[in-house]
């Protein structure tokens, strides 16, 4: 192997080495072009990308099955529930909130809420839209929670954690 060569592997050895340990490298490495949109503003052209995840717990009643934010291919963003249950979903809206977590109903600002509509369902799966005015800043809600809208209490949430 000449110089060159063993150069070349000896800087891709450390590049490697660093990014697997979470450290940065001393030796220069290009970035991408500005027009590459970076991870977080634009998903995998292959399908929607699970951004975080969180698990129902209760507040005011029980609810359980665990939640993803997702990024969409087209650029939007989707809270998904998977292996849902709740006892009714009566006057129960999904909303999104800034909150790390919410555990009673004071936690809730009801002026920074994002409402993404009505419970579908009281099992299963279930898929809501993030309103497209939101999709730049869904990053910023932390915390889905099952939302009473005639009695404005927290029935159950659930704190999303970055994957």
């Amino acid at each position: 192997m000449n110089r060159a060569a063993r150069s070349l592997v000896g800087i891709l050895s450390t590049a490697v080495l660093a990014a697997c340990a979470g450290g940065a490298t001393t030796t220069p490495v290009a970035s991408p072009p500005p027009s590459t949109p970076s991870v977080a503003s634009s998903p995998a052209a292959s399908g929607p990308t699970t951004v975080a995840m969180g698990t129902f717990h209760s507040v005011d009643a029980d609810a359980s099955g665990t939640v993803a934010l997702e990024h969409l291919a087209d650029g939007s963003f989707a809270v998904v529930f998977e292996e849902f249950t709740v006892a009714n979903a009566e006057h129960t809206n999904v909303i999104l909130v800034p909150n790390t977590d919410v555990t009673k109903d004071a936690d809730i600002d009801q002026a920074t809420i994002v409402d993404l509509g009505p419970l579908t369902g009281t099992t299963g799966m279930q898929d809501y839209k993030v309103p497209a005015e939101m999709t730049a800043g869904a990053m910023g809600y932390h915390t889905v929670v099952l939302w009473d809208t005639a009695m404005k209490h927290a029935i159950a949430a659930a704190p999303l954690t970055l994957k």
